[in-house]
């Protein structure tokens, strides 16, 4: 984005991958569908997902919104859809018309791409309180320009070249740069039984954390179960405050991690309707009697939990035993064992701090001819569309600087 803006206001552009291709990280976001915005229309209101960072967000979302950025691509050639949660999808659900609409932008203000180019460091020089790059160098030559942009990505899926490197720029050429960690990742559980219900995933489930018996923290949102644990949305942003909260009442015991699978209809409501439920087949047995109110594998894990007998028939049922079913439906215990690594990480916490950067061109204050976007911006984010939103508008901003990029 940053690329194809700035050739679009008359720079010369060089764009260095080092990927013998562009856009891996893009293809493989989303699943391969890749939410590449949130459609919130409002840019305060937008600004305000991104927690401390929501201030400084006003002034590049005040440029490049949400409304922009699906009024771009959709110039640019790939209609879109928006989904729940306000997630915006390509009309395909193929992450490589995301891609094709930023090729075809390069392709445009005639960028020039360097791929399979690694860069092993930024040349710098320091004048005063200021410093300036010099030059990018590369395994077999320095580039030199009067402006950069490092848009290098943080941590999360280093398979596809996401290695950090622009962390370790940043911090050599003396800028405050916060050591990232997996942020947006899937939790793993200690019980085994977990993979028994890999795959199922809850449109709306809610998501309790007790330690020592006692909430400490409640979400809902999107659920899925995997093989190792809990993933979708609701973990996802969940995920970075689980792990704190870990470290945090360590010496109390266990982090337990409660599911509810009707976050809408309290307890009371669930044992009217199991009474009623009952009521209606006396003789049929427990454990064929939820049907039709949860996935057939969850059943026998609420069950065993629960500790009623999944044999007894209905009219045997007591009170009790029927009251640890409805405990089981709303709060199913998993205990956290910790997060997973970057490789599955949706992004990576950290980054290059806040207060270095001017965010009405995205410039380092103390390197003004270097630009940072994206994910080298130590921002929290929650997951649906909104990391990418911040690529765009970053990127644009960065683009749009005045005097124009070389």
């Amino acid at each position: 984005m940053a690329a194809g803006r700035a050739a679009e206001l008359g720079a010369t552009v060089l764009l260095v991958e080092k990927n013998p291709s562009l856009g891996r990280k893009l293809l493989i976001s989303g699943g391969g569908r890749c939410n590449f915005t949130n459609a919130e229309p409002d840019p305060r209101v937008l600004a305000g997902h991104f927690g401390a960072a929501r201030q400084a967000l006003l002034s590049p979302f005040s440029k490049f919104s949400s409304t922009e950025a699906l009024a771009w691509f959709a110039a640019h050639g790939m209609p879109y859809r928006v989904e729940a949660n306000q997630r915006a999808f390509p009309a395909d659900n193929d992450a490589r018309s995301v891609l094709a609409a930023l090729e075809r932008y390069l392709a445009q203000g005639r960028v020039k791409t360097r791929l399979g180019t690694e860069v092993l460091a930024l040349g710098g020089e320091q004048t005063g309180d200021t410093g300036r790059v010099t030059g990018v160098k590369t395994r077999h030559e320095t580039l030199t320009a009067g402006r950069y942009v490092l848009a290098t990505g943080g941590t999360s899926h280093p398979e596809t070249g996401s290695t950090g490197d622009g962390f370790r720029w940043l911090r050599e050429l003396g800028l405050r740069v916060r050591l990232p960690e997996p942020s947006l990742v899937p939790v793993v559980v200690r019980e085994p039984w977990v993979a028994e219900l890999a795959g199922l995933a809850f449109g709306e489930a809610g998501l309790a954390a007790w330690v020592d018996g006692e909430r400490q923290d409640y979400r809902q949102g999107k659920l899925l179960f995997t093989h190792f644990g809990l993933s979708g949305p609701l973990v996802l942003n969940f995920a970075t405050d689980l792990s704190r909260l870990r470290s945090r009442t360590a010496r109390r015991g266990e982090l337990v991690l409660k599911v509810d699978f009707f976050p809408g209809t309290d307890a009371k409501a669930l044992d009217r309707d199991l009474v009623e439920r009952f009521a209606q087949q006396p003789g049929k047995k427990l454990k064929n009697s939820l049907a039709g109110l949860l996935p057939p594998r969850v059943i026998p894990r609420v069950l065993a939990v629960s500790g009623a007998d999944p044999e007894k028939v209905l009219a045997q049922v007591t009170r009790a035993e029927r009251d640890a079913v409805v405990a089981a439906l709303k709060g199913l215990p998993l205990t956290f064992k910790t997060l997973m690594d970057e490789s599955r990480a949706v992004v990576s916490s950290g980054g290059l701090s806040i207060d270095e950067v001017d965010w009405r061109t995205m410039r380092c204050k103390k390197v003004p001819n270097l630009a940072v976007t994206g994910d080298l911006l130590d921002i929290n984010r929650p997951s649906g569309g909104f990391s990418l939103q911040l690529c765009w508008a970053t990127g644009w901003v960065a683009g749009s600087a005045d005097p124009p990029l070389t």
